[in-house]
């Protein structure tokens, strides 16, 4: 990797962002003060902006049918169609819990209030579909993180466990391990790696085995999902949508990575798949190589303040700090 020591970009503002989203050339932030703000990326001017929620906008995610999906801390989800909000629920959501969109963005799913609570929405009229939590609930504390990935929704708690359900059979969780000795702040998964930090000063790299065959559950909770290309992961719990069998799952730590600082905010793994990047609550962005988990380089994207969030895509990165600025790299 070429060695890259300043941003291409700096766009200097007088709120803090605390989430970003891509919609083609346009950079959307959510702020602290829950403002939704538009930046034409190709002459880094803002376009738009708005008042979008009564407290810190918590996410940002671009629908493929047509804008944005915004969470609030103060509880709310809403859809936003230049500038305009055409549809909004209240949900017990007060937490630091991202939302995550399933991949077809037919549901999203977010740490509910209630302890170790899960909510799925439906991503279009906006009702909770279900709402689920793992199986020892009262010793796992409140969902910190989460992704979605094909048919699957990784959780990660502040017990330091990562729970994995399959989102065809909410009502039984396939994996449950220990990870982290605190809270699970953030995670990624990529093929059937799941890659994770903490505050324990550690990011900790996850491998999905599949094991012996156990007996069916063949019940849906949610209705049949549209094909999808199969990926590594999906071909090791293929056999979860088998009336036949189903492979029992296990996880151990492959690899543990220091980080040199107490945590990190977001891990991203960038599209290609050759490296990944942890923002780390001392600003400084730090690169690794997917394949050895070597560490490639640190860069003082918002030292000392803490980045925010974090977007990753072809080969760029875009990251936003408490320093109320938005830092735009490029990494080959």
């Amino acid at each position: 990797m070429a060695e890259v020591t300043r941003p291409d970009y700096i766009i200097r503002g007088e709120s803090i962002v605390t989430s970003l989203c891509r919609q083609n050339t346009t950079l959307v932030t959510g702020s602290e003060e829950g403002n939704i703000k538009l930046y034409d990326t190709q002459i880094m001017r803002p376009t738009a902006s708005w008042i979008a929620h009564k407290a810190q906008v918590m996410g940002l995610k671009k629908l493929d049918r047509g804008g944005i999906m915004s969470q609030g801390r103060e509880g709310a989800l809403a859809i936003w169609k230049e500038g305009q909000c055409v549809r909004s629920c209240s949900v017990p959501s007060t937490g630091f819990c991202r939302f995550a969109l399933s991949d077809d963005q037919r549901h999203c799913f977010l740490g509910l209030d209630e302890k170790s609570k899960i909510a799925c929405v439906d991503a279009d009229k906006l009702n909770i579909v279900k709402t689920f939590q793992p199986a020892d609930f009262n010793k796992r504390g409140m969902c910190w993180s989460l992704t979605v990935r094909g048919n699957h929704v990784y959780l990660g708690y502040e017990s330091g466990h990562i729970v994995l359900f399959d989102r065809r059979y909410l009502s039984t969780q396939v994996l449950e391990v220990k990870v982290h000795d605190e809270i699970v702040t953030t995670l990624d998964v990529r093929d059937n790696k799941i890659i994770s930090s903490s505050p324990d000063s550690t990011i900790k790299i996850t491998s999905l085995i599949a094991d012996e065959t156990v007996p069916d559950n063949s019940s849906r909770d949610l209705p049949p999902e549209t094909d999808q290309t199969t990926s590594p992961l999906e071909t090791i719990v293929s056999s979860l949508n088998s009336r036949s069998s189903e492979q029992k799952i296990s996880a151990e730590t492959s690899h543990t990575v220091p980080l040199k600082c107490q945590g990190s905010s977001q891990i991203r793994i960038r599209p290609d798949g050759k490296l990944f990047a942890a923002s780390g609550w001392d600003g400084g962005l730090r690169l690794y190589s997917l394949k050895k988990y070597k560490l490639l380089g640190i860069v003082e994207a918002h030292s000392p303040e803490t980045i925010t969030d974090m977007i990753t895509f072809d080969n760029r990165i875009i990251c936003s700090g408490r320093d109320c600025k938005i830092s735009f790299w490029t990494f080959y």
